[in-house]
This record gives structure tokens, sequence and C-alpha cells, in this order.
């Protein structure tokens, strides 16, 4: 069956709405940008806009979607495990890189949810979701003998692990308003891998302090 004539056209629109807002969002911060700024940035009119999108939330929900889509396609199943440190180097720079592209949402997020109730319920698993992946780090690198710590220690390490990364990019944007994209990503990675430093035995905690030394200078040179 063929396309209905205007579908195309109307769904580059609306993405390109998407795009310019979601460009300001990270920019200028959600609660500051209006939609007709927003129309503007895009380039149409602002019925245009309310043609696709009656009010600014729902342009905010439509983004807060597409986020936790992307994060649920990087975040690997339930069982899996991380079989050494590059695995979870490689996890980690995909989510950081997610997150970058929508950092607003963390900057602001106690505002959207409080406009949005279903902002949370979207957010709660996907969230969850990223504790497993973290746990899968930990009991990865525990079953493969380069890590020791107590049942205890590995619930909360994944804990940590997953806050830190979620919230990196918004302390270090106060710390580093004007760092660029790759330097902030490899701070965070750098800082979320040194939590597990100190349950690795000798020979992987060297292996992983040299890896991460070499990742973060070539970011900052770059």
């Amino acid at each position: 069956m063929p396309p209905v004539q205007g579908t195309r056209p109307a769904r580059r629109t609306r993405e390109r709405i998407l795009e310019a807002t979601l460009a300001l969002y990270n920019e200028l911060g959600e609660p500051n940008v209006s939609t007709t700024l927003i129309a503007s940035e895009a380039g149409i009119s602002a019925g245009n806009l309310h043609y696709h999108f009656r009010k600014k939330d729902q342009l905010t929900g439509a983004l807060l979607d597409r986020f936790v889509g992307e994060l649920d396609e990087l975040l690997p199943p339930e069982q899996w495990r991380a079989g050494d440190v590059e695995d979870a180097w490689f996890l980690l720079h995909m989510i950081f890189e997610a997150i970058w592209r929508y950092r607003f949402l963390f900057r602001d997020l106690s505002g959207i949810m409080s406009r949005d109730r279903r902002a949370g319920h979207r957010l709660t698993a996907v969230f969850g979701r990223s504790v497993e992946a973290s746990r899968g780090i930990a009991l990865g690198l525990a079953q493969s003998g380069a890590l020791v710590a107590t049942p205890a220690e590995l619930e909360a390490l994944a804990e940590n692990v997953t806050v830190m990364t979620l919230y990196w990019l918004s302390y270090d944007h106060v710390r580093y308003p004007r760092a660029a994209s790759g330097a902030s990503i490899a701070r965070g990675i750098y800082q979320v891998l040194m939590l597990f430093a100190p349950f690795l035995l000798p020979e992987g905690r060297q292996h992983l302090e040299r890896l991460a030394r070499e990742y973060l200078r070539k970011e900052q040179a770059s």
C-alpha cells in the first residue's frame, strides 16, 4: 500500500521541531525555552508548531520518550555480565553519549517530573535497568576473579555507579560550563570506573588505572 500523501513531510517537520527543541533545551535549559523560540529555530510558524504539538509539555514528553527508548536499546539484557574492564568501558561510553544528547533532562528533571506525572513512570523502568547493568559489570568482574566484594558491597557499588553515571554530566556542567562533550564524558567514565578500583585485585587495578589515565589524557588533548 503506498504511503498516505503528506505523511512523510509531516513526519520530517515533526522531527525538525524535536531536533530544534532538543538543541535549545540543551543550550538554554528547558524552563527558559518558549514555543515561539522553538518555532523560530525550526523555521516554521507558531501555528504549524501547534499543529504537531499543542503545548510545550508534549514536546518535552516526546524528547523524554526518545531518550528512554535510546537508553533502553543500549542497556544489555538482565543476565548480562561484563567479561572485563573493556566491556564496562564500552557500555559506559555509549550510555554517557546518550545522556549527553539529552542532558537537559537531568538539569531540569525535578521540574519536568512535577509537570508530567508520566515522566516518573517512564524513567523508573529505565533507571532500574541501569542499576541492573551496573550490577552486571560488578558481578562479571567478580565472577572473572578480577574483583572481590561482599554481596552488600556489590549492591551498593551498582547503585553508586548508576547514580554517578546518570548525574555526572549535570555536576560537570556546573564545574566546567564550557567543557566539550568529549572531555566531560571522559571525566565521567574515569570517575565511574574508579568506583570499582578499591575492589579490584592489584593487577586489575593497575590495568584499570592505566587505561583510565590514557583515555582521560587522550580526550582532554583532543
